[in-house]
């Protein structure tokens, strides 16, 4: 066995801790070795250590916190009775409260992973989230991932196994939208109190996910059971049901290399890639569909996206359209999505960033019966931001979000959200 050296705060977190006067070497990952080498530098220890059977032990977090006020607004003339899940507002109807401000904690991951070689790991990430939107009065907590990576099991292809990255948020968030920190990029964004949006995927699943990385080509080919990692009544998805989602990203690099996916450096790097991302999942449950209830629909989208980035400036853009296809007379309409969306971000000095982003989206209505449709929601978003690096672990934002959707609810009620947040992100 190898000791590791963690620091004090993490050795309690993890309730090990223990002596030693080996000497320990680090290298730029942060990895931890007993051995010396040309990259690695000596590492005084001054702290407790974890007992490992891993080669190498790397410890990393990313925490966003931050505070959030949003006031959401009606366009209709006068309330609607019909609707119980609206709330009144004056003489309108909201889909969500009145007003609401106050602090978040809207990402808390803690991350492990080890090493068996110097490419092959088990990875643990826990997340842990407090919005003023949540449900309950507690932090809820998650294991986002848990799997294994083995690296080259095919010619340029590593393999996930277990609750896996996802082919298309992960690889969006590193290259094009770097600001989970107080908005998700379009295909995840919910309905909820700061936000809006299609909510057609999430990040992460249960499966198997492979990985290509070639100069020209980068793809991710995955299975997964398809209702994600943290929703709730969808715990027990595949009981009585074998089927599984299908989803792919593939990626063309025309400007930089696709081995270094992921790695890129968007203020000293150049790179141009062309993507197309999809997915194909049957018997797929809302929320709010119980566990062994009726109620599935079949869901598919596909999507074209590009970006383009270089030390100044980035930009990027993508289109997708979505169906969800009703099964059975539990849910009696299906849906249509079309959406698209722009993001661009400047940096005209160093360690500050001027953000944007549009999102337009529509969703229909198609009846079982009928095949008609009718407008569930017709919306667009604005987002604008300014970031300031304070080192290479703080990064502070302050960002305003202009939301404005018609139909909202499914009826003629327009409803419309102004959100301001101040982030603090903190990656370590």
């Amino acid at each position: 066995m190898k000791k590791i050296v963690l620091s004090t705060i993490t050795a309690v977190a993890l309730g090990v801790s223990a002596l030693s006067a080996t000497q320990f070497y680090v290298d730029e990952k942060g990895q931890v070795f007993t051995t010396s080498a040309p990259d690695r530098a000596p590492l005084e220890v001054k702290e407790n250590t974890v007992f490992s059977k891993a080669k190498s032990l790397e410890f990393s977090g990313v925490h966003y916190f931050g505070y959030t006020s949003t006031n959401p607004n009606t366009t209709a003339p006068a309330a609607d009775p019909s609707i119980p899940t609206t709330v009144a507002v004056g003489n309108d109807t909201a889909k969500y409260a009145g007003s609401s401000a106050g602090f978040e904690l809207r990402r808390n991951y803690l991350q492990v992973k080890g090493f068996f070689n110097d490419k092959d790991y088990w990875r643990v990430t826990l997340d842990t989230t407090k919005e003023i939107g949540s449900s309950t009065s507690n932090a809820d907590v998650y294991v986002k991932y848990a799997y294994l990576y083995l690296d080259k099991v095919l010619p340029y292809t590593g393999v996930e196994f277990g609750i896996a990255h996802r082919p298309w948020i992960d690889y969006e968030e590193h290259n094009s939208w770097f600001y989970r920190s107080f908005n998700k990029v379009m295909v995840e964004e919910k309905g909820n109190t700061s936000e809006s949006g299609v909510d057609l995927v999430n990040s992460a699943d249960l499966g198997v996910n492979f990985k290509t990385k070639t100069d020209i080509f980068s793809s991710e080919i995955g299975v997964y059971n398809g209702e994600g990692y943290h929703a709730d009544k969808k715990a027990a998805n595949q009981e009585n049901s074998s089927e599984l989602s299908v989803e792919w990203r593939l990626t063309g690099h025309l400007i930089g290399s696709g081995t270094k996916l992921g790695k890129n450096d968007r203020l000293k790097d150049t790179y141009a890639n062309l993507s197309t991302f999809g997915l194909i999942s049957q018997n797929h449950k809302d929320d709010t569909v119980a566990i062994g209830a009726a109620g599935e629909y079949d869901r598919s989208f596909y999507g074209v996206h590009a970006v383009y980035n270089q030390p100044l400036f980035l930009i990027a853009a993508q289109y997708l359209t979505a169906e969800d296809k009703a099964i059975n007379n539990v849910i009696t309409n299906g849906k249509e999505y079309d959406a698209w969306s722009i993001n661009a971000e400047i940096r005209p000095i160093d360690d500050w960033t001027i953000i944007g982003r549009y999102d337009n989206y529509k969703v229909d209505k198609v009846a079982m019966s009928t095949g008609e449709s009718s407008v569930s929601a017709d919306g667009n978003k604005v987002i604008a931001g300014l970031a300031y690096k304070y080192n290479k672990y703080v990064t502070f934002i302050g960002s305003a979000k202009f939301i404005d959707e018609q139909n909202a609810n499914g009826g003629d009620t327009g409803e419309s959200k102004d959100v301001y947040m101040f982030t603090t992100e903190v990656k370590w």
